[in-house]
């Protein structure tokens, strides 16, 4: 009986490739044939002798049958015209294939949501052959999304988004309300679809996958195209403060809305900061915390809102949103007036990013309103007005966005610029060098610059 055990066991294994031997050995050659052409990538003859081992083979030989078959599918359909006749049936092929791969082959050791990630191919073939089929390409596409999460392909993610716009904008014209909750649930998709990416790249970059990473960045960039099509502020808040009015007690998706405000910069609406102090009161997070000082500051709450900036400094330790929360606190400290306060945030700034030109012009306004503090009975005061420009310049050379602001600022601080008498009285002549004397709370003590006159 132990010896007949092996032979019975695989007796049982050879069943799913026909009923008698006969069967089982023409069904097994049949895949041989078709996979080493498909392995020599002869394509052509691959696709023929597959037709025949669905010919010969019970539907439940093999898996890859239907894997292979869509393949094999794709490349015939590129080489048939679309009004070609054959090209429809083709299509139905297709859509069959997945159809019995996902009947069944559920799930697999290898993937237990089997059938949601067939799902998403299929999805993905349907509408590339069906283009105007917006709403139905996209109810599979969020049938396999809700299954697989973070799982799913880079594919499904930004097609999804692509079929959800365009069920909105077509299949949905004329339903004002249908609408209106499609753009509000595609702001909140957003979200989800961007951390879902997120650690799509984080399992492509761990296993070397290149090839994966790509394609995430390219969903990345087509989701954001479709983002900033929909997420106009004067649009989108009436749409995300409908849907909290809806919901209210839902935390997940005040947060959700609240991660959309900021990304946007849509603070100076009515929706803004009490969706920041709910959030904040139940969940303190850096973003809640942040929100909250944007929102103080919009109202002129300058001590308020400072205090909300570091903690949000404080909470978000070294989180991808670090640089911006660095560089908003330090401009609030500057509008405060403490300089010095302003130019440590500045210089935190720089550690992230080296050519950040906000950061430098930070720098200058905190230099540039602390003559004053620098005094020292002669130039110091005035010297500040160089340091101040020299960070300007340097911000206008880093970023063409801060150039016509910079030079305004430059311009000012050329004003204050002592006179040619001026610095003779203290045997300097213009163009050489400075160094700014040490004075407690000058912000730029011992920094040397160059002598200019106005």
């Amino acid at each position: 009986m132990l010896l007949l055990a092996p032979l019975a066991s695989h007796a049982q294994n050879d069943s799913k490739y026909g009923e008698t031997e006969e069967q089982q050995l023409l069904c097994k050659e049949a895949l041989s044939v078709y996979k080493s052409y498909k392995k020599q990538k002869n394509y052509d003859e691959a696709y023929i002798q597959w037709r025949k081992a669905c010919e010969v083979c019970p539907e439940t030989a093999s898996e890859g049958l239907y894997a292979d078959g869509t393949s094999f599918i794709g490349k015939e359909l590129k080489k048939v015209d679309a009004e070609d006749p054959r090209h429809a049936v083709l299509v139905d092929s297709l859509m069959y294939l997945h159809d019995k791969r996902m009947e069944l082959y559920p799930s697999t050791k290898r993937n237990p949501n089997n059938r949601c990630v067939v799902l998403g191919r299929k999805a993905t073939d349907f509408y590339k052959y069906n283009k105007d089929a917006h709403q139905e390409a996209y109810t599979m596409f969020k049938e396999s999304l809700d299954c697989l999460g973070a799982e799913a392909s880079a594919t499904t993610l930004y097609q999804y988004y692509t079929a959800s716009f365009y069920t909105m904008k077509r299949s949905l014209k004329g339903d004002t309300l249908a609408q209106s909750n499609m753009r509000a649930q595609m702001l909140t998709d957003y979200l989800n679809l961007v951390d879902y990416i997120e650690a799509g790249v984080a399992r492509a970059t761990e296993a070397g996958k290149e090839r994966d990473l790509k394609r995430y960045e390219k969903a990345k960039k087509n989701i954001e195209t479709v983002f900033v099509a929909i997420a106009d502020c004067d649009d989108m808040v009436p749409v995300l403060a409908t849907a909290v009015a809806a919901d209210s007690s839902n935390m997940e998706l005040k947060q959700k809305v609240l991660r959309l405000l900021n990304k946007k910069e849509c603070t100076d609406n009515d929706l803004f900061l009490p969706v920041a102090t709910s959030v904040y009161s139940v969940a303190p997070s850096a973003p809640a915390a942040f929100a909250i000082g944007i929102g103080f500051a919009k109202s002129s709450q300058l001590d308020s809102s400072f205090a909300y900036m570091e903690d949000a400094v404080e909470r978000c330790g070294d989180c991808s949103d670090k640089l911006t929360y660095l560089l908003k606190t330090g401009q609030i400290a500057s509008a405060l007036g403490r300089t010095t306060t302003a130019k440590s945030y500045a210089r935190k700034v720089l550690e992230l990013d080296a050519e950040n030109g906000d950061a430098y012009m930070l720098i200058g306004d905190a230099i540039a309103g602390s003559s004053n503090a620098c005094n020292d009975g002669a130039l110091g005061g005035r010297s500040v007005y160089w340091v101040a420009s020299d960070y300007y310049a340097k911000a206008k050379r880093l970023n063409e966005e801060l150039a016509e602001k910079a030079g305004k600022k430059m311009a000012n601080m050329a004003k204050q610029f002592p006179t040619v008498d001026d610095i003779f009285t203290y045997g300097k002549q213009a163009g050489g060098s400075f160094t700014v004397p040490s004075k407690p709370g000058c912000p730029c003590s011992g920094e040397t610059t160059t002598i200019r006159v106005r």
